[in-house]
């Protein structure tokens, strides 16, 4: 039984998430220790468990140390995931989304499901709804893992309660994307840009006027930007009201264009105004476009699991791609993974101005 400890580098929760994903592909068993242990609170919180609980019913597993708080847990999956129709309800404000992509790669090779979970969809530290939709899952269609998803309720902090609905088709044709490189000119496309989608969001409970500003904010931001000639006449901007059960707003910014696609999210606070919220993401965003990088800082870890899992599969012998920033979460995949996958080798370098080069390849 392989055999982890869950205080490397990044320390939280990604690994134990990471972990259950690639113990459902390959039915290896694993032992987690030190979970969470350099955390405030540390060891398993709801939102962890709520994975756990999800893998082991998709696989009837045997379980041991499944309990909140918990700094130790024995997975052993018995069974391969299997279609059908689920039902998984974290009770707090955490995050469905990290749920989703704790389940969703075993249940595409399952012949497909249809799930619905409960929880948070916009909360801090973890992918909105909105970059599962727009940028996590059209990248992953590309390699043949696809989700329709819906968003029915939005979930803010702290009463989560909102509800995302997933249906899961079998995974088909899957292959392994490429990634193309940029030229240095300064027009839109020499960053690979096609389009700039700014998402402003409220809850149905609050004024409508900051859809507006945080909009007017995100959009004032890229058309002040000179180092891309026309920027601004590839932005759209819509306006989204969701019905919440704690009230919440939120700015998204999607930059779109060939094998790019990135996204950035900036949640509203008490007492944050609303121009803030829009010029945040919008930020982030142009950001990312001065590094001519390929994908975002979150998605290149995200991205560590299913190219290797392809890559181990035999879909391709090796890939590359370029990210903007290296992150211990990216730094912690590269080394967990091929922990499950025998005889891969990930690397992660460092290239100029703080960008970071992935290789997934045989070894």
């Amino acid at each position: 039984m392989l055999e982890i400890d869950g205080s490397y580098g990044e320390g939280g929760g990604q690994i134990l998430r990471s972990s259950l994903t690639l113990s459902l592909l390959t039915g290896k068993p694993f032992k987690l220790i030190n979970i969470r242990v350099k955390r405030k609170k540390p060891g398993l919180m709801p939102q962890h468990l709520a994975c756990v609980k999800a893998c082991k019913e998709l696989s009837q597993a045997k379980t041991t140390g499944d309990s909140l708080g918990s700094t130790t847990l024995v997975f052993e999956p018995r069974t391969e995931p299997k279609a059908g129709r689920y039902f998984f309800d974290i009770g707090t404000a955490g995050a469905t989304t990290l749920v989703f992509q704790t389940i969703f790669l075993p249940l595409s090779l399952a012949k497909g499901a249809e799930v619905i979970l409960k929880g948070g969809t916009h909360v801090p530290y973890s992918p909105t709804y909105h970059y599962l939709e727009y940028v996590y899952e059209p990248m992953l269609a590309s390699f043949g893992f696809k989700a329709e998803l819906k968003l029915e309720r939005a979930g803010f902090y702290p009463a989560g309660e909102g509800i995302i609905r997933a249906k899961i088709p079998p995974a088909e044709d899957l292959k392994c994307p490429l990634f193309c490189e940029k030229s240095q000119d300064n027009g839109s496309q020499a960053f690979g840009l096609e389009r700039v989608l700014i998402i402003s969001l409220i809850s149905k409970d609050l004024p409508r006027h900051i859809l507006e500003r945080q909009a007017k904010s995100a959009l004032g931001y890229f058309k002040s930007f000179s180092e891309i000639s026309r920027l601004d006449e590839l932005c759209e901007v819509k306006q989204e009201v969701v019905e919440s059960s704690s009230p919440g707003t939120m700015c998204f910014v999607l930059l779109k264009g060939g094998s790019l696609r990135a996204g950035f999210s900036s949640l509203g606070a008490r007492g944050l105004p609303a121009e803030e919220v829009g010029k945040s993401s919008a930020k982030l965003a142009l950001e990312f476009l001065r590094k001519g990088a390929q994908v975002d800082p979150y998605l290149a870890d995200q991205l560590v699991l299913p190219l290797a899992y392809l890559v181990y599969l035999g879909k391709a012998t090796s890939m590359s791609y370029t990210t903007s920033s290296i992150t211990m979460h990216l730094i912690t995949q590269a080394w967990l993974v091929p922990l499950f996958l025998e005889g891969l080798r990930i690397s992660v370098n460092n290239l100029d101005d703080g960008k970071g080069v992935v290789r997934i390849e045989r070894s």
